[in-house]
C-alpha cells in the first residue's frame, strides 16, 4: 500500500470517528470557522490545535505561515475546481501546526512520492540542494527565503505527483526564487566554530566538539539512500582524520506500527549503516551500534505518528 492509500485510510477512519464523536470536534480554533470551509481541513488532526508560531524560531514561523497558506489555498481550490488533492491540503495544515509548535519539519522526499524516475531525480537535486542550504547556515542566515524554499518545494513536488502541470510550474518558479536567495545569503563554512576560544589542535578540537551525522531512511525502508551514503563517506572522512576515535551508530524508528516491528526494523537500519561503514574501509573493531527501535525518539510525537525526523540512524565520532 502506497502513502497515498495509507493516508486514505487513515483519512477515512478518523472521518468516521470524528462523525461519532461529540460535536466539538468539528469546530477550530477560532470563533465561527467551520471545518466544511475548507474540505477535511484540519478535522483528521484529532489534537485541533491553532498555530501559535509566536515563540517559534524565525526559520518555523515562516514554514507555519507558509504552509497553512498553501493548505488553505489548495482547499479552496478544491472546492472551486475538484481537482485538488484534499489530502495534500491536509498534510500541508499538518506541517504547519507541528512548525507553530517548533518541532521540526522537513522536505518531502522524492522516495516517499509516486513519481516518474526522470521527475524523481530532479526532484532528489532539488531536495539536496535545500539540505546544502540549510547546512550552510540559511534558516538562520535567511529564515523567510530558507522557509519559503522548502514550503514551494512541496507545492511542487506534490503538483507533479499530482499531475497538476501549471500549479507545478508555479510552485517551482517561487522555489528557485525563493532557494537562490537563501543561498546567497548561506554563507557558513561548516568547519567554523564562533562565539568561544578554543585550542584549535586536531583531538582537542575533537574532544570539545565531537562530530555529529545523520542518515535518514524512507519509511519502513532500512536502504541506505543516496544522501544517506553521502553522509557515510562524511563519516569516513572525519574517521581517517580523527584515527583514534570510536564511530557510534544508533538507529532509530518513528512510532508508526507495532513495537517489535520497530525494533527489528531499527536492527536493519543500523546494520546497514554499520556494513555502509566496513565497504568504506572503516574497521569493525572502531565501530559500535545499537538499535533503539521506537523508545528513543530524536522528535518526541506520542505513538502511533510518522515522523521523518525519528526515522534516522545516528553517527557520533567519540
Amino acid at each position: 500500500m502506497n502513502m497515498k492509500a495509507r493516508f486514505l485510510l487513515g483519512a477515512f477512519l478518523a472521518l468516521c470517528l470524528s462523525f461519532a464523536g461529540p460535536a466539538q470536534a468539528f469546530v477550530f480554533n477560532t470563533p465561527n470557522e467551520h471545518v466544511f470551509e475548507h474540505p477535511f481541513g484540519s478535522l483528521f488532526d484529532t489534537r485541533l490545535l491553532g498555530i501559535d508560531a509566536t515563540d517559534s524560531i524565525a526559520f518555523n514561523q515562516g514554514l507555519a505561515v507558509g504552509y497553512s497558506e498553501l493548505s488553505d489555498r489548495d482547499g479552496d481550490q478544491w472546492l472551486e475546481t475538484n481537482q485538488w488533492d484534499f489530502l495534500d491540503a491536509e498534510l500541508f495544515k499538518h506541517k504547519a501546526r507541528t512548525a507553530g509548535r517548533d518541532s521540526l519539519v522537513l522536505p518531502e522526499h522524492p522516495d516517499d512520492r509516486d513519481l516518474e524516475d526522470e521527475q524523481r531525480a530532479s526532484f532528489r537535486d532539488a531536495y539536496d540542494r535545500i539540505h546544502r542550504a540549510f547546512d550552510r547556515g540559511a534558516r538562520f542566515e535567511a529564515p523567510a527565503e530558507a522557509a519559503e524554499a522548502q514550503v514551494y518545494y512541496d507545492c511542487w513536488i506534490a503538483a507533479v505527483a499530482d499531475g497538476e502541470a501549471d500549479e507545478a510550474a508555479q510552485c517551482r518558479a517561487a522555489y528557485e526564487e525563493a532557494i537562490a536567495a537563501a543561498e546567497a545569503a548561506a554563507t557558513y563554512a561548516l568547519t567554523d566554530f564562533e562565539g568561544y576560544e578554543r585550542d584549535l589542535s586536531p583531538m582537542s578540537a575533537m574532544a570539545e566538539h565531537p562530530r555529529a551525522f545523520l542518515v535518514y531512511f524512507a519509511f519502513d525502508r532500512s536502504e541506505l539512500r543516496a544522501e544517506g551514503w553521502r553522509v557515510v563517506e562524511e563519516v569516513l572522512a572525519a574517521a581517517a582524520e580523527f584515527s583514534d576515535t570510536t564511530v557510534r551508530v544508533v538507529a532509530h524508528t518513528d512510532t508508526s506500527g507495532p513495537v517489535d516491528y520497530n525494533q527489528a526494523l531499527s536492527e536493519r537500519r543500523a546494520n546497514a549503516v554499520v556494513g555502509a561503514l566496513i565497504e568504506g574501509g572503516l574497521l569493525r573493531s572502531r565501530i559500535t551500534s545499537e538499535a533503539v527501535g521506537q523508545n528513543q525518539p530524536l522528535v518526541d510525537t506520542g505513538d502511533g505518528v510518522r515522523e521523518q525526523a525519528n526515522r534516522v540512524a545516528e553517527i557520533d565520532l567519540l
